[in-house]
């Protein structure tokens, strides 16, 4: 019989921890994985006061394991599938690591200091309370060809923030019931030009004001809710982000610490302003993208020889931005990495003022501070530059939009 792995989110004790760290570098071992089983044990009781499965996640992580809670089901102790950890109803943690015939297991045992035992599984199985497989991060190390092939995942960013799309959910809503409210304008103007003028009928113009300041001040509340949650979820994501990227900095070899304390601290601050796009700029416009469509069938609906409009400016905004894509990767690029020279100076100036005045290179230090922000000043103003012109460009394209309507409607 199946059972789902249970929905267990309280919080470990630290002997519960300690027992954990101690399966977990004993799986990391089983795989090869480099790690410090001291350095694991020592970060476990900084994990108390997290659910299980964000403790076991992160410091799983920090073994270089990752992490998953299988439905305990006979079927998922086979041996393709080992090893796996499993916890019993006493608080024990065993960890399964052959399947001998169709009913014997060998288990090692973590509380007992490694003692290896035999048992059956269909005694062992109802016992168990939890059960967590545990995976290298990624392909096994070799150094015969890890000088050759670098190994990293590009969108290791996009899945910390992106990684549960259900709170995103209320945002889609209310970027829908956005879009919806503000068709109210378009409505009003009909029934204005349409009913009102021509019977002079000054309460149903009332009326239509009135169902229109509504529909605005819902659209306004709508905004600021779909503002806090984003913001809420930014927060969050910052700090996943965060905990990620200084671990890992944290952990980084000697060999592959940059020489600059400065650049590296300006790489590390320069991922804000990647979430923050990706979390307000980018989401933004994709949740509002799909209303884009609505407002042109609409359009359709009401008047069909206009529906052409709305398309043929689309692409007349998006065709610039698009052709200025390279140009723009290369600006931001030098801007980038004057920005991480410069950063570099001020750090280590900072940290060496000492030795700066004993040997009298205030002034070379001083000529370097001035050139890298000359060379980023003219680097940020090249880049906004482009980025005005496309701005000025979009509004102006709206503006034709709005004549191009009443030419062709009239």
């Amino acid at each position: 019989m199946t059972r789902a792995a249970p929905d267990v989110e309280e919080v470990l004790s630290e002997r519960a921890l300690s027992q954990w760290a101690q399966a977990i570098s004993h799986v990391a071992g089983h795989y090869r994985v480099a790690c410090s089983p001291g350095s694991i044990q020592a970060n476990a009781p900084w994990f108390r006061g997290k659910s299980r499965t964000t403790a076991l996640t992160q410091l799983a992580r920090q073994a270089g394991l990752s992490f998953h809670a299988p439905d305990i089901d006979k079927t998922a102790f086979s041996q393709w599938r080992l090893p796996l950890v499993v916890e019993l109803r006493d608080g024990q943690l065993l960890v399964i690591e052959h399947v001998n015939g169709e009913d014997a297991v060998d288990v090692f045992v973590i509380e007992e200091e490694g003692q290896r035992n035999r048992l059956t599984l269909s005694e062992l199985l109802p016992e168990i309370l939890y059960v967590a497989a545990l995976r290298p991060l990624s392909a096994l190390k070799d150094s015969r060809v890890d000088r050759y092939i670098s190994r990293f995942k590009p969108d290791w960013m996009r899945e910390l923030v992106l990684q549960d799309i259900r709170p995103y959910l209320p945002v889609m809503v209310a970027a829908f019931l956005i879009n919806v409210l503000s068709l109210a304008g378009i409505v009003f103007s009909m029934q204005v030009y349409d009913r009102v003028i021509p019977a002079q009928s000054y309460p149903t113009l009332y009326v239509l004001s009135f169902g229109v300041l509504v529909a605005v001040l819902f659209g306004f509340l709508l905004r600021e809710a779909r503002t806090h949650i984003m913001d809420v979820l930014g927060k969050r994501a910052d700090m996943r982000i965060s905990d990620r990227v200084f671990g890992h900095a944290l952990r980084l070899r000697n060999s592959a610490i940059p020489r600059s304390t400065g650049s590296f601290i300006s790489q590390l601050r320069e991922l804000e302003q990647i979430r923050e796009m990706i979390t307000s700029s980018t989401l933004a416009t994709i949740v509002d993208l799909p209303f884009f469509f609505l407002f042109m069938i609409v359009l359709a609906i009401i008047a069909p020889p206009l529906a052409w409009i709305a398309p043929v400016a689309a692409l007349l905004m998006i065709l610039p931005g698009v052709a200025l894509q390279k140009k723009l990767a290369v600006l931001a690029n030098q801007a980038a990495h004057e920005a991480t020279l410069r950063n570099a100076v001020l750090v280590e100036s900072v940290q060496g003022l000492e030795d700066i005045k004993l040997m009298q290179a205030e002034n070379r230090f001083l000529q370097q501070w001035n050139s890298y922000i000359r060379i980023t000043g003219e680097s940020g103003l090249r880049t906004r530059k482009l980025t005005q012109g496309l701005i000025s460009w979009g509004m102006s394209v709206q503006s034709l939009v709005y004549a191009a309507v009443i030419m062709f409607g009239a």
